[in-house]
């Protein structure tokens, strides 16, 4: 009789607990098991990218904020961050999430009103009903937040099915957060003896159920910690390379190895040209979808494009020439019966959600590629595997890689860029001096030379000034390989004194109109102003 009123050591601690006690173990049971559903998640979401192509909740997160970034903000992040830009961001956007889940644990805890000890490791249905709650309200808050974002698949799923999958990956994702989050918190909790059962059986068993959670937990941290490795091996590294003379010579045509790079990407789609599919369709006579070697088979064109970075600065290097091979976007048009009444933009959109569009008939006026070979062979995946725009005239950032759709519509489409406010219209006229530079000796002919550049509208004139802008002398001009490409130039000077000069270039385009003196900054209007150097004789 007296052992029956006894209570055992478990009954002592867990069936008399003070508000306060219940509190505290409510609330670190609430926070392990929000954040073990957390790195469950994102384990299940790396699993996903790898696997599906399919974006993280931080890459989609993080491609909505970039959005509403002004252009000076933007530029300020990335030397803020520098030089891991992209890496940092996205590793505190990481962390951000796994605080908030974290966080979600005690709200889940707050509406399911545990009575402390629980009896059994069977959620009640309170429980479950919160984490179905909680599934449906992640879901639709991150589809709503995300839907100018979903519609991108790295595998280069079109974007109608890229915009499904993306919505089923989060649903998954956050079914995992919840389920695991009402398991693990339920685990957590003290328990009730049950009748029959040995204290120690009781406690082994419990012991051993708080072990799985932590295993869980650890091995999803681990996992992830894997599977972001195995992601940043393909790390794009290559971004912001520029082409550089060689011998202060700049070749007419651009190596495909030194061409410059800049993507916003920190790893850039690797697309299985399987699934992959150009769409035409909007505000046209008749819609279609090519894969890739039904595009290959339309009549093709080869063409010698420049591009040039809009952060390409006064006398800089994100400037390159290629020979491009693809159908014109004219052709395709075509094909499909061209524009409807209406029709006054074309917007083209990228596997890796990125998009742009310009007023068509200034669009069609330059007469585009759709580019799948660049100087001679296969696009490199940095440079826009399968399929790219090249659009003459516009800066590097309104050429498009990875094109995936192109669409006619009846008014303007954002972009990253664009929503950020950077300049949108045709680049500006640059002249560039390559040679000489620092010291050379006197008594001899001096060669100057370099490239100037001004799209679509071509060089007629460039001239060249040796007393810092004075006095002008005309240069001669090669015959350039396309109305599109740049223009490379010389001019020997015998100069009549040693000393310091100053020397200065600029060019006249095509419709006479000449380049602009006035100095200004990249951002966001792109680079204007005369290339100055100064060079030492004797």
């Amino acid at each position: 009789m007296q052992n029956m009123q006894q209570s055992t050591p478990e009954e002592a601690d867990t069936s008399v607990l003070s508000p306060r006690k219940a509190i505290l173990i409510t609330t670190v049971a609430a926070l392990g098991a929000g954040l073990v559903a957390s790195l469950t998640s994102v384990a299940i979401m790396f699993v996903l990218h790898v696997v599906g192509g399919i974006p993280t909740p931080m890459e989609l997160f993080g491609d909505r904020l970039l959005k509403l970034l002004p252009a000076p903000r933007f530029v300020d992040m990335l030397i803020f961050f520098g030089p891991h830009s992209k890496t940092t961001p996205l590793g505190l956007a990481l962390l951000g999430m796994i605080g908030l889940g974290t966080i979600l644990g005690l709200l889940y805890a707050a509406i399911v009103r545990v009575k402390l000890p629980v009896s059994g490791y069977r959620p009640t249905l309170r429980e479950w009903l919160t984490a179905l709650i909680f599934t449906i309200a992640m879901t639709a808050v991150a589809i709503i937040l995300f839907w100018a974002e979903i519609g991108q698949n790295f595998l280069g799923l079109p974007i109608g099915w890229a915009m499904l999958v993306n919505s089923f990956a989060l649903l998954a994702d956050f079914s995992f957060y919840a389920l695991t989050l009402c398991l693990t918190f339920r685990i957590l909790l003290p328990k009730e003896q049950v009748s029959g059962a040995s204290t120690e059986h009781s406690e082994r068993r419990q012991l051993l159920a708080r072990a799985g959670v932590v295993a869980l937990g650890v091995g999803s941290a681990v996992g992830t910690v894997g599977l972001i490795k195995g992601l940043l091996s393909n790390y794009t590294s290559y971004d912001g390379s520029e082409t550089f003379t060689s011998n202060g010579f700049t070749a007419p045509i651009t190596p495909t190895s030194e061409h410059y790079t800049v993507t916003q990407n920190v790893v850039d789609p690797m697309v299985n040209i399987s699934v992959w599919r150009l769409e035409v369709t909007g505000l046209i006579a008749n819609t279609g979808t090519y894969t890739f070697e039904e595009l290959q088979n339309l009549p093709s064109i080869s063409r010698a494009v420049t591009l040039e970075c809009i952060s390409n600065g006064i006398g800089g290097h994100f400037l390159s020439t290629a020979i491009w091979q693809g159908v014109t976007l004219r052709t395709l048009l075509e094909k499909h019966g061209g524009a409807l009444p209406g029709a006054s933009y074309i917007a083209f959109y990228s596997v890796d959600g990125y998009s742009i569009s310009q007023p068509i008939d200034e669009v069609l006026a330059v007469d585009p590629i759709l580019a799948w070979s660049m100087n001679g062979s296969e696009l490199l995946i940095r440079h826009g595997y399968p399929l790219r725009a090249l659009i003459p005239g516009r800066y590097g950032e309104e050429n498009p890689k990875w094109l995936t759709r192109i669409e006619l519509t009846d008014h303007f489409v954002g972009g990253l860029y664009a929503d950020q406010g950077w300049y949108n219209g045709p680049l500006h006229t640059i002249t560039r001096i390559d040679h000489p530079g620092g010291h050379v000796p006197f008594n001899q002919s001096i060669e100057i030379g370099g490239i100037a550049f001004a799209g679509n509208r071509g060089i007629q004139k460039v001239e060249v000034s040796v007393d810092g802008g004075i006095a002008w002398s005309n240069a001669k001009l090669n015959p350039p390989l396309s109305e599109d490409s740049w223009v490379l130039w010389t001019w020997q000077w015998e100069p009549n004194f040693p000393g310091q000069y100053t020397i200065v270039a600029r060019s006249t385009d095509g419709t006479g109109q000449l380049q602009t003196s006035q100095k200004q900054g990249t951002v966001p209007n792109g680079a204007t102003g005369y290339h100055i150097i100064q060079v030492q004789v004797g």
